[in-house]
């Protein structure tokens, strides 16, 4: 019972409006620049391939919907990012879209390849829209009084961060489940990196040019898998440590800009730090050059 009860207070332990509201400032806006930057991809389907096989929520779709439609819902779930990034009526631009990039990327996975690297920006967005993100540094609470730190504003920061934690450790269980330990041994790497850059290659698309090199050396790989497959089990431990959680969040933000560099395949959120901004005291960003002059500006006196 101890250690539930340890467990119990850690996991409601108080934190700072300030910084669940960060993390809703910082998730999206990175999500409208996100969706806003593959807008080819996410609103224009008339040159889509023709199999089109509904996923997750568009599963309730038997046919593709008219070719205006999606373009609409994409205006609105921007429009809907903006509110929500600005803590504008949260209370309904919150629910409203993560709703609406949960169907967007439903509708855009339906069309062939599934991007698997979606999937965490829109459960923390829809964390972030289900609590009490909205209490400070948002247009709803200009000119209110600062809100003490309190017990509803640490959870969804936890149960972010596990989230992101659990994400990576389906992927780790992913690599086992295909390859069993041999993934540790690095060929099964060093052979994955060679055939993506050569499939690349003939296809036509962007290809590593640093792929080729890399393959020919044969003694980073078997470390580098073996990092990579406990840098993705460890996180649901390590993160209630902030010293290891920070040494866990820089080691796979290296571990993607490696994936990056290697197979000229980008996970944006992660690269861009947001994925976990959670982890740490982010609020402390408004504190940098003229980040506070835009606090203000946006949010008021009162939040500064």
């Amino acid at each position: 019972m101890s250690v539930l009860r340890a467990i119990d207070a850690r996991w409601l332990a108080k934190a700072p409006a300030e910084r669940l509201a960060t993390v809703r400032f910082l998730s999206g806006a990175f999500a409208v620049c996100y969706f806003t930057i593959r807008a080819p991809v996410m609103a224009d389907f008339r040159r889509a391939p023709g199999v089109f096989s509904p996923v997750g929520i568009a599963s309730v779709l038997s046919a593709p919907l008219p070719s205006w439609l999606p373009f609409a819902i994409y205006l609105a779930m921007l429009a809907a990012g903006a509110a929500f990034t600005l803590g504008a009526r949260f209370r309904f631009s919150g629910p409203a879209f993560a709703l609406l990039a949960l169907w967007v990327t439903s509708y855009r996975n339906s069309w062939g390849m599934l991007f698997h690297n979606d999937n965490l920006l829109i459960l923390h967005l829809i964390v972030l829209a289900a609590c009490d993100a909205a209490a400070t540094l948002s247009v709803d609470a200009r000119g209110r009084a600062p809100v003490a730190a309190a017990e509803r504003f640490g959870w969804p920061l936890r149960l972010i961060s596990l989230l992101t934690a659990l994400a990576y450790v389906v992927a780790a269980v992913a690599k086992l489940k295909v390859t069993g330990l041999s993934w540790a041994d690095g060929e099964v790497l060093r052979n994955y990196i060679a055939y993506d850059a050569l499939r690349k290659l003939q296809i036509g698309s962007i290809a590593s040019p640093l792929a080729p090199y890399l393959v020919q050396v044969e003694w980073p790989f078997a470390a580098l898998s073996v990092m990579t497959l406990v840098l993705e089990l460890v996180g649901p431990v390590v993160l209630w440590q902030p010293r290891l959680a920070l040494i866990w969040a820089v080691g796979l933000w290296a571990f993607h800009l490696g994936v990056l560099l290697s197979m000229a395949i980008a996970f944006p959120y992660p690269l861009s730090g947001v994925a976990f901004a959670s982890l740490f005291p982010c609020e402390r960003l408004w504190q940098l050059g003229h980040l506070g002059a835009l606090r203000r500006r946006l949010f008021g006196a009162a939040a500064a």
